[in-house]
């Protein structure tokens, strides 16, 4: 795999495993409000290339869909139920990745190894919500983290099935997820009055976690070797619950068991690869 392939695919991992400590210290923002605001700032990576925004439709659509669903879904996961144990059910993503791609790229079944993977994982969720935090308050958070994941797997295979098109046209989804996102804000969401921090955070959110990172993502998984790129996912789930942790979200009771469902997580992904 080239330079530029390694250096794309651990930066976008560097963004994404930050993000969930980037929102933490954003107030009480409804989800649709600022996924919107920080979709239409992470737009602002690529203006400067939205000549090639240009897209065929149905790509455009589907780009823009699965960056709409997930970011509502994993911004309004960590608001309702608790941050870290949504954050590891969101980087379920990788095994995903392997249940999906049969089904949408078609290149075979899934093999023995690869089930028990994904019943490890699994159990790696169950221990992460397991009944000493378990609550039924939490449960809308914990499914809509498991459909963030979903439609991030969804949107990484679902690329290959499109034309070839510029990473660039990455911004274009984004305007248009953000513009989706802030009329469905005045539709079904309260009015808000945010402060100059509360603005500030969620534009850091959107032209790094939002913009940027998508761009890079998106030319690793070109440029790059997928089952490479795949591997190094692996730094994501536990640099984004090192960041959750060093940010005081995450206290020191729960770190034995926040830390045994991330290695049961990261090694079903392993033996599902």
């Amino acid at each position: 795999m080239n330079q530029t392939a390694w250096a794309c695919s651990l930066g976008a991992i560097f963004l994404w495993a930050i993000f969930a400590t980037l929102v933490r210290h954003v107030g009480p923002v409804p989800p649709l409000y600022m996924t919107g605001i920080a979709l239409c700032l992470g737009s602002l990576a690529t203006l400067h290339r939205w000549r090639e925004w240009r897209v065929p439709l149905p790509t455009f659509a589907f780009g823009t869909v699965c960056l709409f669903v997930y970011h509502v879904c994993l911004i309004a996961a960590f608001g309702l139920a608790p941050i870290a144990e949504a954050n590891i059910i969101n980087y379920l993503w990788p095994l995903f990745l392997v249940l999906l791609a049969p089904w949408i790229t078609r290149s075979g079944k899934l093999s023995r190894l690869q089930l028990l993977g994904c019943a490890v994982a699994f159990a790696g969720c169950a221990l992460a919500i397991g009944p000493s935090t378990f609550s039924s308050t939490h449960l809308l958070g914990y499914g809509l983290a498991l459909v963030a994941a979903l439609t991030w797997a969804t949107y990484s295979l679902g690329l290959g099935r499109f034309p070839p098109y510029s990473s660039w046209a990455t911004g274009g989804f984004c305007l248009a997820a953000g513009l989706l996102s802030l009329l469905a804000h005045a539709l079904f969401e309260p009015a808000v009055s945010l402060g100059g921090a509360d603005y500030a955070w969620i534009a850091v959110i959107g032209i790094g976690t939002m913009g940027i990172s998508f761009v890079l993502w998106d030319t690793a998984i070109r440029r790059g070797n997928p089952s490479l790129i795949g591997s190094l996912c692996y730094l994501t789930p536990p640099l984004s619950t090192l960041g959750l942790a060093l940010d005081g979200a995450v206290s020191a009771d729960a770190l034995p068991r926040l830390g045994g469902a991330l290695l049961l997580v990261l090694l079903g992904v392993r033996l599902s690869k």
